[in-house]
């Protein structure tokens, strides 16, 4: 059972704990990144970067991921999660943009974070409701039930009888296009 009070005379310590955390966090990586790109240029060794990396938040990761593709010279591989090697066409390119945003010592990660990266919602997969369905309706297969129980279950979630009549006139019609259009190609044949 919650308990208000308890969360309320812990709440402003917790607070005092996350502030601090992220404080760190961001003097860390603003520091950090800057020296990042130096001793990744004058090593040419991107292991440091990809060490970083992977002590990383995911949402500081995605910053991360997207400021050193944007000045380290290196590639990034989706598939494995890490640069990988330098991009020989751009790396002098790419050097020197970053020696250029590295003259401004209050240059880092943050700052280049807040004029170049926008944070973007996932937009919502209607596949993942179809996908969801299916599992659904496997599992209560598996328990005996039917699909009308199912479809029970749904309505009772909010899908409403509107919802269906919309849904099987769209069906008809879809049904009847393709009944003429089979019609018209039996004509012409």
């Amino acid at each position: 059972m919650f308990d208000r009070n308890a969360f309320t005379s812990s709440f402003e310590a917790t607070l005092a704990t996350l502030a601090g955390a992220e404080k760190i966090t961001k003097e860390t990586l603003r520091d950090l990144s800057r020296n990042l790109l130096h001793i990744t240029q004058e090593s040419q060794d991107i292991g440091y970067i990809n060490r970083t990396l992977e002590v990383l938040t995911p949402m500081n990761r995605k910053t991360a991921v997207l400021f050193f593709t944007e000045f380290s010279g290196f590639l990034y591989g989706e598939e494995n999660n890490r640069f990988f090697k330098k991009d020989k066409k751009r790396y002098d390119d790419i050097v020197a943009k970053a020696q250029e945003f590295l003259a401004d010592p209050h240059n880092n990660i943050w700052t280049w974070a807040e004029r170049n990266v926008e944070l973007q919602s996932k937009p919502w997969d209607l596949g993942k409701v179809t996908k969801f369905a299916e599992q659904a309706l496997k599992k209560a297969e598996k328990e005996g039930m039917t699909q009308v129980q199912v479809l029970e279950a749904f309505f009772a979630g909010g899908v409403t009888m509107d919802a269906v009549m919309a849904l099987m006139d769209k069906l008809s019609s879809q049904v009847q296009d393709k009944q003429d259009e089979q019609r018209m190609a039996g004509e012409q044949a």
